[in-house]
């Protein structure tokens, strides 16, 4: 959640004509999945889950997230490939269960494989800024994307089961696209899929979600005999014009600092008086009994943006000492909500420095908010790159080991 554009940027994907098309009627049983959901909580084998997570996108200075996503792993440096591996068994120390990746390498996948009790939640990115969910083009690309990752996850899990929480199909889609979408299809209203269908009145925006989750379920199934829980990252910006209950469980990206700054009227929280608490309650009274899981919250540190403090912080412009006491103040925030929450997943591990573009990559701007979100710095050593901690570590630590 930010003022200004976040989203991992894409390549154009290409759309290709695949000669196996997906049936309309699989005849394959889904094998046993690991994550199914029960009342408000997400389940592993059967048992109450909850998410503790850190989005992860393994982007050291000199690389770029949509250049590393379709690489083999032998085409991946043998000192990133390291730090990978560093940076998945930090996640783990530090009390986490699961990682957000976004368009991430295959190797990735291979170093959660590696790392004894972590999980992972995959985001699936479609351009949020499309003028029309429903063009025919804009949908194949984005099914041609959704094959490419499903793929790459099971190149890596062959011999079992990915221990993937959920897909989280879609990101803070705009809220002009989808309004605009909306209104250039104001007939389309329903959709009935093999496994996923509506069952209410719903917007054109709303159904190409629909489209999409049974597209997945449908691909998954027929080529890996798998089908894994499904969401919809939404945020405070669209929460009251997109919803999707006939996902798997609902996702909110949530941020401190944009409650006031969105609402006229902020909620306050019913046990520690936060608008942040007060939000995420106003989410969930929503939509009881379903999970709600809140797929990022964090603060950036960048040094030349206006300072807010604490109880809300702000877009950038807080201390280190801030980042730790605001992001330790989201955790309890969703931990004593007054009706249990699925999990928090905080953004982000390492620092962004690669936000535009290549050069950009080797150097931190302290004027771009969103390279400063890490609760990792990168410095330089050594010729490469290394990660040290910044102290939200070990407040996070303190609550979730």
């Amino acid at each position: 959640m930010k003022y200004n554009v976040r989203f991992l940027i894409l390549p154009i994907i290409t759309i290709t004509l695949l000669s196996s098309c997906v049936s309309e009627k699989p005849v394959l049983t889904p094998g046993p999945s690991l994550f199914s959901v029960k009342g408000d909580s997400i389940m592993k084998n059967g048992k109450p889950f909850f998410i503790k997570g850190v989005v992860y996108v393994p982007a050291y200075p000199g690389f770029l997230p949509w250049e590393l996503e379709p690489l083999a792993s032998e085409a991946i440096p043998a000192q990133l490939k390291a730090s990978i591996r560093k940076d998945m068994a930090g996640i783990r120390n530090l009390g986490a269960n699961a990682v957000r990746f976004w368009g991430c390498p295959a190797f990735c996948h291979q170093a959660v494989k590696e790392t004894e009790g972590l999980h992972f939640l995959q985001t699936i990115w479609f351009d949020g800024a499309a003028p029309d969910f429903q063009d025919g083009t804009y949908k194949a690309s984005c099914k041609n994307y959704i094959r490419d990752v499903v793929d790459r996850i099971y190149s890596v899990y062959t011999d079992s089961p990915p221990p993937l929480v959920a897909y989280v199909l879609g990101n803070e889609l705009s809220r002009e696209s989808i309004l605009n979408t909306d209104s250039l299809h104001p007939g389309i209203k329903a959709y009935k899929g093999t496994y996923i269908k509506t069952e209410a009145p719903v917007t054109a925006t709303e159904v190409f979600l629909a489209e999409m989750a049974d597209y997945l379920k449908t691909y998954e199934l027929m080529h890996y005999k798998y089908q894994n829980l499904i969401t919809y990252a939404n945020e405070i910006r669209t929460y009251d014009i997109i919803d999707t209950p006939f996902l798997d469980f609902r996702s909110h990206n949530a941020y401190s600092y944009a409650v006031p700054y969105y609402l006229p009227r902020p909620p306050t929280g019913s046990s520690t008086r936060t608008h942040f608490q007060g939000w995420i309650e106003l989410v969930k009274d929503q939509h009881p009994g379903m999970p709600l899981l809140i797929t990022e919250t964090g603060l950036s540190v960048s040094p030349n943006a206006p300072h807010a403090g604490s109880p809300d912080y702000g877009y950038g412009g807080n201390t280190e000492a801030e980042q730790a006491q605001g992001i330790t103040q989201n955790i309890t925030d969703i931990l004593t909500a007054k009706r249990p929450l699925a999990g928090v997943i905080v953004h982000e591990y390492l620092d962004a420095w690669w936000k535009y573009g290549l050069e950009d990559s080797y150097t931190q701007d302290p004027n771009d908010i969103e390279e400063w979100f890490g609760i990792v710095r990168i410095v330089k050593k050594n010729g490469w790159y290394e990660t040290e901690n910044r102290p939200v570590i070990s407040a996070i630590r303190a609550l979730w080991e």
